[in-house]
């Protein structure tokens, strides 16, 4: 109701508000209303979707924004830590079989397929690797296996600032030029959500990003109404 009234609003006045000062005032308003909807969305429970009647756990905001991603470098492997149900590694298999080339790597400590694997697509462009991904068995099984390829990693596992630091210290490397590392859920910690959650993946990013120049957070990527990974979308630049 209130992005109703706010999007119907702003029209009205906008003759009213300086030129040098519209691009402000949307971005102050764009503000609010993802601030009002991340109440909304994570008291109710809402954010708990299921992909095929598979348990997903996504903002659809950012599902639509990888798959653009996705499609855009058309990747040999998808690298996902944190498998959970299998719906990610679900959805984006079936972006894979539609684009015709590539196949998912996902890493759980305790993966539950059962759903998943009922999918052809699953089962033919996914492997699913039990284990630690920081480990080093778990790495250099998958730096071997995507050695040459075009990778997108997505990190999406334990989501304390150590852990997604070494994910993106240790897969980082895999990444080629003008492709992607996704660090999801940096919105933990009061940016905006659970502001005593204590530091996690965006004070993991902000530090990654200190140290290694050949990242930018690519903020195009944020265009839409709500992304629950500010500053996560991270290109490969050099």
């Amino acid at each position: 109701m209130l992005s109703k009234i706010i999007c119907s609003t702003f029209p009205r006045f906008r003759k009213y508000i300086p030129a040098n000062l519209r691009s402000h005032v949307k971005v102050l308003l764009k503000k609010i209303v993802s601030f009002l909807f991340y109440l909304l969305y994570f008291d109710d429970g809402k954010w708990k979707f299921k992909w095929l009647g598979v348990d997903c756990w996504q903002n659809s905001f950012d599902m639509w924004i990888k798959q653009e991603i996705i499609f855009e470098i058309k990747p040999d492997y998808i690298i996902e830590t944190g498998t959970s149900y299998g719906g990610t590694a679900l959805f984006y298999a079936m972006l894979l079989e539609q684009i015709g080339k590539g196949h998912v790597i996902s890493i759980d400590i305790d993966p539950k397929l059962e759903a998943a694997q009922k999918y052809q697509a699953f089962n033919s462009r996914c492997t699913v690797l039990k284990g630690d991904s920081t480990s080093d068995g778990i790495f250099c099984e998958i730096s071997e296996r995507v050695k040459g390829g075009k990778t997108i990693v997505i990190l999406d596992s334990n989501h304390s600032k150590d852990h997604v630091l070494k994910e993106l210290k240790l897969y980082s490397p895999l990444v080629a030029v003008n492709s992607y590392i996704i660090v999801e859920d940096t919105n933990l910690n009061g940016h905006p959500i659970e502001p005593n959650f204590g530091h996690g993946p965006y004070e993991a990013v902000q530090e990654f990003l200190k140290q290694n120049n050949n990242f930018i957070a690519d903020r195009d990527k944020e265009r839409l109404p709500i992304t629950f990974f500010p500053s996560g979308y991270l290109k490969r630049i050099r």
